[in-house]
């Protein structure tokens, strides 16, 4: 790669480079770091997050925000929880109705931004209470454990586990080859919809309009895209990508709850999709960033556990990391 090469990469791709040296100095700091199992502990650590980030990463596009995240994730961990626990419904039939669910909060957030005019990070505060309040109404503050047997298979079965019982003893043996294909379904789960979002993102007229969108609202509409749709529709598949990351995090958790993705979910995730370089003004994103984005926060949170040390201490090294962050796209932007 010559110069110019690598300062555009460096200029579209910095936070893979940002990982890079963060996994080199925890190979370096971290004893035991540099293994199979502390490797694909960071790999499903960061599979749900990858899901929601996604979401997120195409509102932000938008130049809005989904502050309601967190609180979505709850009422679809409940709702799943009620018809699969409390009604008996079979698991894929209560996935599809809880992805309608979080469509429908998506559908009211981009509603009350476009067309009541309310600026995105005030209009899903809102909403955010709003949806706790329904979550704890339909789930009676209750919290439903006891999964049953076909929605737990959803997540939690060994996709290719038959290829290694089909592998010759030696193989069997091989860590890498044992971790990698005795990965939980979930991880699976999560790289699809993430591959899907790539799709849509990248390759698709919505992708191209939804950076027109956030570059310069007028004159994407001027150019002739349905904007209030589009930007309805953001929000839409924002939530149904954060419902899924809900039955995801509810399987892997053994429980449905409308506190399960906890006070600083939103801002975890948020701040995964800003360490990634997606713009808060609109109309820059990357679906790789966003992954490696996710990386950077969950191998700083397992660093820190491997070392044992106050785990208080991960929020201060992430806002470390976010200003670095910032400080690198703010002089990224003069230099290259």
């Amino acid at each position: 790669m010559n110069n110019s090469g690598f300062k555009k990469f460096a200029k579209n791709h910095g936070v893979v480079l940002e990982y890079a040296i963060l996994f080199l100095i925890a190979c370096i700091a971290v004893p035991n770091f540099f293994s199979v199992s502390a490797i694909f502990t960071v790999i499903k650590q960061a599979a749900v997050p990858c899901v929601a980030v996604m979401g997120m990463m195409v509102v932000i596009t938008t130049g809005g925000i989904d502050l309601s995240l967190a609180n979505t994730v709850g009422l679809c961990s409940v709702v799943l929880g009620t018809l699969t626990v409390v009604r008996g419904w079979p698991a894929w039939l209560a996935i599809i109705v809880t992805v309608l669910v979080g469509a429908l909060v998506g559908i009211m957030n981009g509603c009350v931004v476009q067309y009541l005019k309310v600026p995105a990070f005030i209009a899903t505060t809102g909403t955010g209470y709003v949806i706790y309040g329904l979550a704890q109404i339909i789930g009676k503050g209750e919290q439903f454990n006891q999964l049953p047997e076909d929605l737990k298979a959803f997540g939690t079965t060994k996709t290719f586990n038959f290829i290694y019982e089909a592998l010759p003893e030696k193989l069997q043996d091989v860590q890498l080859l044992k971790t990698f294909l005795r990965l939980p379904s979930y991880v699976w789960i999560s790289v699809l919809l993430v591959l899907l979002m790539f799709f849509l993102r990248h390759k698709t007229v919505y992708g191209r309009n939804l950076s027109a969108f956030g570059f310069n609202k007028k004159t994407a509409k001027l150019s002739g895209i349905n904007t209030e749709f589009l930007h309805v529709a953001t929000y839409a598949i924002c939530s149904m990508f954060v419902a899924m990351a809900s039955v995801l995090l509810s399987i892997r958790a053994g429980c449905c709850q409308s506190n399960l993705g906890g006070l600083n979910y939103t801002f975890d995730i948020v701040t995964a999709a800003v360490v990634a370089g997606t713009s808060l003004y609109g109309g820059v994103s990357s679906v790789v960033n966003c992954i490696f984005g996710v990386l950077i926060t969950k191998t700083l949170e397992v660093s820190i556990n491997m070392l044992k040390v106050n785990y208080y201490l991960f929020k201060p090294a992430l806002g470390i990391v976010i200003l670095i962050a910032i400080v690198l796209e703010a002089w990224k932007n003069r230099k290259l």
